[in-house]
């Protein structure tokens, strides 16, 4: 008998002790051929006395190899995670600071040009209502609204902001 129908008879016994380590068809299989493989590109051309604990030891090794790359990716993911929520932290912090940043810029205008600018901005009137409810012209309302966007602008230009 040669030595490779040895080793090939003696697979159901490896795959049985690798499934029983990882409990994973998939591995055990991707295992099992690896391991296959490693044995006949690695195996002594002289006749092994127990083939089975050499295609065991080779088995262990590939499964050793496979734990260690199975760690980093784990590692790998939950650093990515860990970064991804880092990053929304990060975001809501800058988001939450640049709308503090906002209010004071609106709570140092005018009132007439914060009333105007909001009105704008955020209730999405018309400049022609906001003229009719504030008994301004519609160029007292557009010169306000610029004003105010003026203001806004350099503000986020100081801070390096992009809209």
């Amino acid at each position: 008998m040669k030595q490779s129908d040895s080793f090939i008879s003696f697979m159901p016994r490896v795959r049985r002790f690798v499934l029983n380590k990882t409990q994973n068809t998939d591995v055990a299989n991707d295992v099992v051929q690896e391991t296959m493989l490693r044995t006949f590109r690695c195996a002594p051309s002289d006749p092994l006395q127990s083939p089975l604990a050499y295609m065991l030891t080779v088995a262990k090794s590939v499964l050793s190899d496979h734990w260690r790359v199975e760690k980093k990716h784990q590692v790998d993911q939950e650093l990515n995670e860990s970064q991804a929520h880092h990053t929304d932290i990060e975001f809501e912090y800058l988001n939450s600071e640049k709308v503090r940043i906002i209010a004071q810029l609106l709570e140092g205008m005018p009132p007439l040009r914060r009333k105007v600018f909001e009105m704008r901005r955020i209730e999405g009137k018309s400049r022609e209502e906001i003229a009719q409810e504030l008994d301004l012209s519609i160029e007292a309302v557009k010169k306000h609204i610029n004003r105010a966007m003026v203001e806004v602008t350099l503000c986020a230009e100081k801070h390096g902001w992009e809209f």
